[in-house]
Parts: structure tokens; C-alpha cells; sequence
């Protein structure tokens, strides 16, 4: 059974290596027993080699932003074919997609839940800083030193308009400075359309910072080269003056 409803057929798509390199924007073209076939129009694929593993992010106004990981079976300019097809959550449960942020937000320390209890806030609010986030948790500093490994709370954030609360577990402690202390949580409840939107964030942070290192690079080449260039100039400036 595929982790994709076959209501997704024609949806726009976007699949890329693991190391983010872009492969195709097109669409979901078929549905297989064993796979789905991706498509492009007017224009013509790069070949993949067989067993490539690739992300997919699927997107759906309706259905929502599905993310999904899985193998190249076959390749063509036509359409790429993949198997093994698989939630992005199961695939990597810590590093896949691990981005480094700056959110000041809120977090409510709560009861401990039970399978069916509703957490319960035990204090107010404490303000925490999130410096890093993924899909299975994320780590925050914050002045309140109270807390500790084993206890839970709800996190707010605010992705693209939409509040969003995630229940989460300490499982990590450590002092940053003598005024605050850092916490690495992991996530209770990974699931649900709260899940595919901060995917869809994950993705575009990734993409921004890449990108960001991608023109950084390119800017010191570019320097590079001119200083290179100056330095090599000079002589024959030397020489005509001497003349």
C-alpha cells in the first residue's frame, strides 16, 4: 500500500536527490502497485541512476503538503519512476532536514500525558528561543531552569499564518550560561496536517540557507578571481612604467 492517496494523481510535484539537488518540477503522473511515475511537460528529464534515493514533496490545496521518500526504478526523459515509497518521518526520525533557526516564541511546561489524557498546563508561559528544528524534535534556550529531563510541554509556532501547538518531551539538558539553559525535545505526537505544514516549512528553510551558502560561494570565487586577476596585472603595469 503507498503512503499517498491516488487523490493526489496530477498534483504538482517536486523531487530532488538527498543532498537537495533538483531532478524534476512536474507531476504526480501515475499511480502503480508498487510505485508512482512523476512526470514533467515539454521538456525532457535527466536519467537517474537505478536505486537513487529521492525526496518528493507533493503539494494539494485541498489534500495538503505530503512529503515522501523513495527509489529510483526506472528513468527516462519521459517520467521517473519510484518504489520503496515511504512518509519522510519514517524515513529519518532525527537529521533529515535538521535546520538551524532563530523563533522567540512560547512554551507551556504540562502534565504528563497518558495515551488518552489532554495535557495540562502547570505554570505560565516561559519564552523560548528554537535554534533548531526538525521532524522528529528541536532544541530552545530559555532563562527558566526548572525544567527537566522527562518533563513535557506544548510549544507554539506560527508557520505561514497558521498556529500550530506541538507536544513535546525533554530529553536533553545542558547550561549555556549562567543566566540560561538549552533543551533538546523530541516530538510526542509527529502526525497530522500540523506535520506536513512544518515539512513544507523544513523544506523552505533548507532550500533558503543552500541557496544562501550556494551565493556566498560564489561571491568569495568571484573575489578570488578579481584579486587574481589585480595581482597578475601588476607586473605588466611595472614594466610599462619602467620603459
Amino acid at each position: 500500500m503507498l503512503p499517498i492517496s491516488e487523490q493526489y494523481l496530477l498534483s504538482p510535484c517536486e523531487v530532488r536527490t538527498m543532498e537537495n539537488a533538483p531532478i524534476l518540477m512536474g507531476r504526480v503522473g501515475r499511480f502503480l502497485d508498487d510505485g508512482i511515475e512523476f512526470t514533467v511537460k515539454d521538456d525532457r528529464l535527466p536519467i537517474v541512476h537505478c536505486n537513487t534515493t529521492v525526496k518528493i514533496s507533493v503539494m494539494n490545496n485541498t489534500l495538503g503538503f505530503k512529503v515522501l521518500v523513495g527509489r529510483v526504478y526506472l528513468s527516462t526523459e519521459e517520467f521517473i519512476r519510484v518504489v520503496d515509497l515511504q512518509n519522510v518521518m519514517d524515513y529519518e526520525k532525527r537529521n533529515f532536514f535538521r535546520v538551524k533557526v532563530s523563533i522567540h516564541t512560547k512554551a507551556f511546561p504540562v502534565t504528563q500525558t497518558g495515551s488518552h489524557d489532554e495535557p495540562v498546563p502547570l505554570c505560565d508561559p516561559i519564552s523560548v528561543n528554537i535554534r533548531d528544528i526538525s521532524l522528529s524534535g528541536l532544541f530552545f534556550v530559555s532563562e527558566c531552569s526548572h525544567m527537566d529531563v522527562g518533563n513535557q510541554l506544548i510549544v507554539n509556532l506560527n508557520i505561514y499564518g497558521t498556529g500550530i501547538t506541538l507536544l513535546c518531551k525533554v530529553v536533553r539538558k545542558i547550561t549555556t550560561d549562567r543566566y540560561s539553559c538549552g533543551y533538546g525535545c523530541e516530538f510526542l505526537d509527529s502526525g497530522g496536517k500540523q506535520f506536513d505544514l512544518l515539512c513544507k516549512y523544513l523544506f523552505d528553510c533548507q532550500r533558503e540557507q543552500i541557496q544562501a551558502m550556494k551565493q556566498y560561494i560564489e561571491s568569495t570565487q568571484f573575489y578570488e578571481s578579481e584579486a587574481s586577476a589585480s595581482q597578475e596585472s601588476k607586473p605588466l603595469l611595472h614594466k610599462k612604467q619602467t620603459r
